[in-house]
Formats: structure tokens, sequence, C-alpha cells
């Protein structure tokens, strides 16, 4: 069951970037997320309030409301520039640079929470960098200004998630990762109301709304996976599930493309291109198993 809800999981994520390309391509990232919060609020708030778990004020003692305020600006920010990297690049290319979160987030562990650092987790740390490199090649001879400004951004947002991680596995010894999650969200909704565009929306056709839809229900019910997969499964065994998510927006960007060629560009990928995404998801694969 863990290995089922965790290669579910990684698929969902894997999937995401490909739906929201098209959706970018009309609509701003603000109104984008927007949508995507209020749902993730409505959903995740009767989810709680049917648990009987909705959070009050209490949850804010001790100083929380600092980390959860880090916590929101670190997601927010993260879906943002994850958006706006998306569209300068491409799925494949913003789902291999935001690998590099996992790697802020455990030297962050190992800085401020004094987890330790194992041997093959030192070698998944070498091996991801070298992957990329490998990923790139083609890249790297002729890379043009927006695509650098696009792995710019990508790294930007990985930073951001990384301290979105931090801030939330503090929050973790005294609220559930919904209870968090739901706040984020409905601070969210709240904060980009004036920056938000909802008439944009018209703009999109039957089938962009269809990609907006599904990324919506997307980030529900991927955390839920994600969080029952962590209950009844090692969190080692699920985070190293979960790392192949790279190689799951390969294929799928490929069989999109098939599809829906009018919306999803396919992606030129040579053997050295797949070999340096294999490269990654070993790395990451490295970091997850500790002893």
């Amino acid at each position: 069951m863990g290995l089922v809800l965790s290669l579910l999981t990684a698929a969902l994520w894997g999937s995401l970037p490909i739906a929201l390309r098209p959706v970018a391509e009309q609509v701003d990232a603000v109104t984008i997320t927007w949508v995507r919060y209020v749902v993730a609020t409505a959903g995740l708030g009767l989810f709680l309030r049917w648990q009987g778990n909705l959070p009050g004020r209490a949850q804010f003692g001790d100083r929380r409301w600092l980390f959860l305020a880090l916590a929101f600006l670190g997601f927010a920010g993260n879906n943002f520039g994850f958006l706006l990297g998306l569209r300068l690049t491409s799925p494949s290319t913003a789902q291999i640079v935001i690998q590099l979160a996992p790697i802020l987030v455990i030297f962050g562990a190992v800085r401020w929470f004094g987890e330790r650092f194992g041997r093959w987790q030192w070698v998944g740390v070498g091996i991801l960098p070298a992957g990329m490199l490998v990923f790139f090649h083609r890249q790297l001879t002729g890379i043009s200004d927006s695509f650098a400004t696009g792995i710019l951004v990508l790294l930007g947002a990985a930073l951001l998630w990384a301290s979105y991680a931090l801030a939330q596995k503090r929050l973790l010894r005294d609220m559930n990762s919904i209870a968090i999650m739901w706040l984020i969200y409905a601070a969210g909704s709240v904060a980009m109301i004036p920056g938000a565009s909802p008439s944009h929306l018209a703009a999109l056709d039957s089938t962009r709304w269809c990609f907006l839809l599904y990324c919506c229900l997307n980030s529900l019910i991927s955390y839920g996976l994600f969080s029952e997969a962590l209950a009844v499964w090692p969190a080692s065994r699920v985070s190293a599930v979960v790392a192949t998510t790279p190689l799951f927006t390969v294929v799928f960007t490929r069989l999109a493309a098939w599809i829906w060629p009018a919306y999803i560009a396919p992606e030129p990928l040579d053997p050295l291109t797949l070999l340096g995404a294999g490269i990654v998801v070993t790395g990451c694969v490295l970091m997850a198993l500790r002893k």
C-alpha cells in the first residue's frame, strides 16, 4: 500500500507542470495560484471540519505565527517562481531543477535541527549536480537568455520551497500537516485577492479549463496520498519513491504532446538527456534512503 500510494503521489506531482504550462500561457501566475488556493482551502477546510480539527487561536501561541508566516511566504513564493520558470523553460526542465530543493532542506535540517548526514547522502549530493549537467548538455553550448532566466527563477523557487519545508518541520511539533496546509492556503486565498484577475480566466478554452481544474484537484489529492503514504510506510522509502517524479514528467510530457499536440509541445530528449534525468533521480533516492 505504501509503495502504491507513493507511486501515485509521484505520478500526480510529475504531471502537474505539464497541465500548468498551457494555462500559464494565457493566465498570470497570481490568478492561477489564487484559484488553486481557493479550491484547496475549501477542500481541506471541509475535511478538517469533518474531522473536528479546524485550527483555533491556541494554534498561534509560542511564536508559531512567525513560522506560519515563513511557511506561507516560502510556499507561495515557490508556486509563483515555479510557474514563471515553467513559462520560460519546459515541464521536464522545471521538474529537474526543482530537485535541488531536497538538498537545501537536508542542509537546513543538519544546520538547525541537528540531523546527521550519512555517507550515501553525501554521494547523492555529489551525483545530483552531475546529473543536471548531463541533462542540460544541449543547452550548455547555446543557452538563450530566457532559458537562463527561467533556470535562475527555478533555483529561487527551490530555495523558497526549502524555507517552507523547514518552517513546516518546526511547526509539525505542535500541529498536524493538513492544518498547516489549510492555514497556508487560506492565507494565500485572502492575500492574493488584490492581485488576482478572475476575468482573465475567460480567455481559457474548454481544454485549458480542464487543465486548470486538474491542477486544483491535483494539489488536494496528491498531498492526501502523500500523507497517507507516510502513515503506512517509512518516510525514507516514501521520499525515495517520490524522488522519481522527474521520470514521470518526462514520460507524461511525451504522452500529453501526443494527445494534445496543440497545447503541449514535445521536448527533444536524446539518450544523454534521459541518462541525466536518471542520474538526478538516483541522487535524490540516495539522499532519501537513510540508515
